[in-house]
């Protein structure tokens, strides 16, 4: 049997410094993940976390790096499993499988040369296979790191990053045909989409605010969601009921609790 040598959790220049190292790359990888810098910086720091509180039991079966992006990504997953932009891999399988089915190689290659595009596309892959697509195809490990990494047989990661770059053309397919129907709208789609909320907030303002009205204006497909947003924030106002109070009981109970663990309340 191999023998394996524990880090020493005592000796903290080499384990430190080694996780430190990774930062940059474990940022790049989560934020590729989420395309938000609060949550990447979040899980990111988490990791680093979760690896220091068990940086006793790394024994080197794997690489520091390999070990610190499964953490990352098994923090991850139940983030994104259930994301509804998801699209299906069923589908997309039928889709490929259908000898009638292409696209117009032209019109995607220009749409994926834009980073905004790119990035949307890759989001809408499920989290399964965005992993492996971005570790393979953005960060550049080889196949047998990212199925160690992730903790999946080498032929999983295959089929997963072969499923993933499907998804991501049809995807992108699908983004150049709504930017052909959207020729002369302001803004993208996704960059509208970004902004709603705000908008619906009130704070949205000049130029971005006339861009986004006119967006909303001429999209064929943003307007529908808009409406929704807003329905849905009206019907959730309508849950707030001002003249409700707290039962005299349950406030009791409440002050008890509070006094018996910090005491002196009043």
């Amino acid at each position: 049997m191999s023998e394996f040598k524990s880090v020493n959790r005592d000796d903290l220049d080499p384990s430190v410094s080694s996780l430190v190292r990774e930062i940059p790359a474990l940022y790049r990888y989560a934020l590729a993940l989420t395309d938000d810098a609060d949550a990447a910086e979040l899980l990111v720091g988490d990791t680093i976390s979760k690896a220091w509180e068990k940086i006793g039991t790394f024994r080197g079966e794997s690489s520091i790096k390999t070990w610190l992006h499964r953490i990352l990504h098994n923090l991850a997953v139940d983030n994104f499993r259930q994301q509804s932009n998801e699209v299906s891999v069923e589908q997309i399988e039928e889709q490929w499988m259908d000898g009638e089915y292409s696209v117009d190689p032209v019109r995607l290659l220009e749409t994926a040369e834009e980073r905004e595009e790119i990035k949307d596309s890759l989001l809408r892959l499920p989290f399964a296979y965005r992993s492996v697509v971005v570790l393979h195809d953005v960060e550049g490990w080889k196949l047998s790191e990212v199925a160690s990494s992730l903790q999946i047989t080498l032929p999983a990661a295959k089929q997963r990053l072969r499923r993933g770059r499907m998804m991501m053309v049809s995807a992108l397919s699908e983004s150049s045909q709504r930017k052909e129907a959207n020729k002369g709208v302001p803004l993208s789609c996704w960059q509208a989409r970004s902004m709603v909320s705000d908008y619906i907030d009130g704070e949205i303002s000049g130029t971005k605010q006339l861009q986004l009205e006119e967006h909303l204006r001429l999209c064929s497909t943003c307007p529908p969601l808009y409406a929704s947003l807003v329905g849905v924030k009206s019907s959730l106002s309508s849950l707030r009921d001002p003249d409700s109070v707290i039962p005299p009981e349950v406030a009791r109970r409440i002050k008890l609790g509070v006094n018996s663990a910090v005491g002196g309340i009043k």
